[in-house]
């Protein structure tokens, strides 16, 4: 259906996702408040504002898959959670593969995107 479908439909299935994205933004936000109150933020929003929004992107999430269960809504599951096949080993455990320094130099060159002389201090 993703593949051969409408516009609408892609629409819903980027929809679903982004809400699954704003409810765990919003969901950590209260995390945060609670488990670490004194950590400085650039701005503070009163509680009752993550929680409503964190309400909403429940039920925009959950109202699709009980009102028209559709494969698809899975599909998008997955995919979200495919992305911990790569975020784990290579961001949170930080392993680069051998090729990938010999890839990035390629493509920065191909794109010419190498970085100045100023971001030298960053390495």
């Amino acid at each position: 259906m993703v593949l051969h479908g409408t516009i609408d439909s892609l629409i819903d299935f980027f929809s679903f996702t982004a809400w699954i994205f704003y409810g765990g933004a919003m969901l950590a936000l209260i995390v945060m408040r609670y488990t670490k109150p004194n950590y400085p933020r650039p701005y503070k929003v009163p509680i009752i504002i993550p929680v409503v929004v964190l309400v909403i992107s429940v039920y925009l999430v959950a109202a699709p898959i009980f009102e028209t269960p559709r494969i698809e809504y899975l599909y998008a599951l997955l995919f979200i959670f495919a992305g911990l096949i790569f975020y784990v080993p290579f961001v949170k455990l930080g392993m680069t593969p051998r090729f990938m320094n010999k890839v990035t130099l390629f493509f920065q060159l191909l794109l010419e995107v190498v970085p100045t002389s100023s971001m030298a201090m960053f390495e």
